[in-house]
């Protein structure tokens, strides 16, 4: 298989981008003050958060200043602290450590005795100093180690220096990014890897993913947004029960989405671009992603080895580029993209599924005076499986897009699936007693009226409301003056297609021309990717990853998740009382 080449360097900005949109760098309550965050590290160890930061607490409203606690009783100090446990020896370093600062203070002439104002005892003095004297400073008081001093230097410095605690250890051997050298924690190793501006961030966020999903005992590898790259966590969710389905030409997700949310597991998902790999992989914890294209060197074995233990898979899904027998697109018969199909049946075969899935574009029909509907079909009958392709529009199942696709739907046997039923029914159709209790498709301006009204060239990748709810990706393009006055004349439903008005009611397929998005129905730019996404039918928590301009595609091209979500229910009746629904 035509794997992408990962590096190192590559892999850690991976695993980076990852945690940081999972956690977002959450605050862990670390000081800024290094004096603070030596005390507070000190009491943070062997025991709970909830219980060191109480005791913390206590602690600075019985002692104000450090001062105060240099020269408080010993045993005053020992009942404060003792919820943490280890009070005495806690006392013993508390002191310690402050002795310690005092003479270093006294040295420096800073604290108490600097001149013409003095201070309380601190610790500032080491920002003058090199990043290796002060973490040798560090190390050398009471009950501050390798990985407490790195912490300081971290939080409270803000030196570029990686800590290494159990959380950060466990991880990094899981992924292999380093070797495990047992009880012995030599830091340096863990840090040469990581580079120096990703250090603090990584590392807060790999104390929030150990503590919350890759734990010691009972890892939540089903919940893990790094699952693709863990060889462990990989047979962990192979061993999973639930119908497992394969995603390949994955793009996003959308397709992969859809057929979770019908009860599928995806067993593995493929896709080229590092961007939309990224997507799926973040939202769709527990589906291991491996970036790679489909050709001939693509074998079932390959695909089975991201997969241990799956012993059967009941779907492949594959929605192959579209560009060569899209409108859109160059439209050559004979381009090579336009036979992507054929690997999508010899490995439907070669896996032995129980049921494909093949997803493309009304332009299959004919392209230049080539004809590939019967040439697809034919294909996978001859991989054997009775399919037949069906023409669906997007807004039936309550997407407000009149977005026609064929789905290729074959399984093994002499009966084909069926096309998949109507969940909604759009404005412009009649009604029928087939149709007349289905809900009406929403429209599309009521749709992005729930989203916050952001102006023309805002960037908003992370957008907090007043009330504390969060939207992603709602950059929107920074239009010049001339572009905006062209806009504005655009009336709905026309315009070029690269700026093509949306209608209020109802769009026509979205395309992501030049990067963009079409014409907002009211507004006067383009749509941001998270409008573009709520158009689709994304969940409003789904983030795009990547740069900005990378993200338009992903969304357009993407099969919308309310229409996935029929079409794996009518693919599950299918497998209904098979071996295949039931593993």
């Amino acid at each position: 298989m035509n794997t992408i080449a990962i590096d190192q360097g590559g892999l850690l900005e991976r695993i980076d981008e990852l945690l940081e949109a999972t956690y977002r760098s959450a605050d862990l309550g670390n000081m800024q003050d290094p004096l603070a965050e030596t005390i507070y590290i000190v009491l943070s160890k062997q025991t709970r958060e909830a219980v060191y930061r109480r005791v913390y607490a206590e602690l600075r409203q019985r002692y104000p200043r450090w001062t105060d606690l240099l020269e408080a009783d010993p045993s005053e100090i020992e009942k404060l602290v003792a919820p943490a446990g280890f009070q005495r020896q806690r006392t013993e370093q508390l002191l310690g450590i402050l002795e310690a600062v005092a003479a270093a203070n006294r040295e420096h002439r800073t604290g108490p005795w600097a001149t013409p104002r003095p201070q309380d005892l601190n610790l500032e003095f080491l920002r003058e100093l090199e990043a290796v004297d002060a973490e040798r400073f560090l190390k050398a008081l009471p009950g501050i180690g390798p990985k407490s001093a790195r912490c300081v230097m971290a939080y409270a410095l803000e030196r570029p220096t990686f800590a290494v605690d159990t959380h950060v250890h466990r991880i990094f051997v899981r992924l292999g990014l380093v070797k495990s050298n047992g009880r012995k924690r030599d830091h340096d190793p863990f840090q040469d890897v990581v580079p120096p501006t990703m250090r603090k961030r990584l590392h807060i966020n790999l104390v929030h993913h150990g503590r919350a999903v890759c734990r010691t005992r009972k890892a939540r590898c089903a919940e893990c947004v790094l699952v693709s790259f863990c060889d462990a966590g990989r047979k962990a969710v192979a061993a999973r029960s639930g119908p497992v389905a394969v995603d390949l030409f994955a793009g996003a997700g959308g397709l992969g989405h859809g057929f979770r949310k019908a009860g599928f597991r995806i067993g593995l998902a493929v896709e080229p671009n590092r961007h939309a790999a990224q997507t799926y992989r973040l939202n769709n914890p527990g589906v291991p992603v491996i970036e790679a294209k489909i050709d001939e060197s693509t074998d079932a074995r390959s695909l089975l080895r991201f997969m241990p233990s799956v012993k059967r898979i009941a779907a492949l899904l594959a929605g192959p580029p579209c560009q060569g027998y899209s409108a859109a697109g160059a439209r050559r018969p004979h381009a090579s993209v336009n036979r992507l199909y054929r690997h999508v049946s010899r490995l439907a075969k070669d896996l032995m599924v129980e049921v494909v899935c093949l997803e493309n574009v009304p332009g299959v029909q004919r392209v230049n005076g080539h004809g590939f509907l019967n040439t697809m079909r034919n294909s996978l009958r001859r991989a054997g499986f009775a399919t037949e392709a069906h023409l669906v529009h997007a807004c039936e199942y309550g997407v407000p897009q009149h977005r026609a696709r064929y789905f290729f739907l074959g399984k093994r046997g002499e009966e084909a699936p069926p096309r998949p039923p109507p969940t909604h029914r759009p404005p412009h159709a009649k009604q029928t007693p087939e149709t007349t209790h289905l809900p009406a498709t929403p429209r599309l301006i009521d749709l992005l009226s729930q989203l916050p009204a952001i102006d023309t060239g805002v960037v908003a990748e992370r957008f907090t409301r007043a009330d504390g709810q969060e939207d992603y990706n709602l950059s929107t393009m920074a239009h010049g003056p001339a572009v905006v006055r062209k806009i504005r004349e655009i009336k709905p439903g026309s315009g070029p297609i690269s700026y093509r008005r949306l209608e209020r009611g109802e769009a026509r397929t979205l395309i992501a021309g030049h990067r963009a998005m079409p014409v907002h129905p009211t507004r006067h730019r383009t749509i941001s990717v998270r409008e573009a996404a709520v158009i689709q039918g994304f969940p409003r928590n789904y983030i795009f990853c990547g740069p900005r301009a990378e993200q338009p595609l992903q969304v357009a091209n993407a099969v919308p998740p309310p229409l996935a979500e029929a079409v794996a229910r009518t693919v599950l009746i299918c497998l209904k009382g098979t071996e295949a629904a039931t593993r």
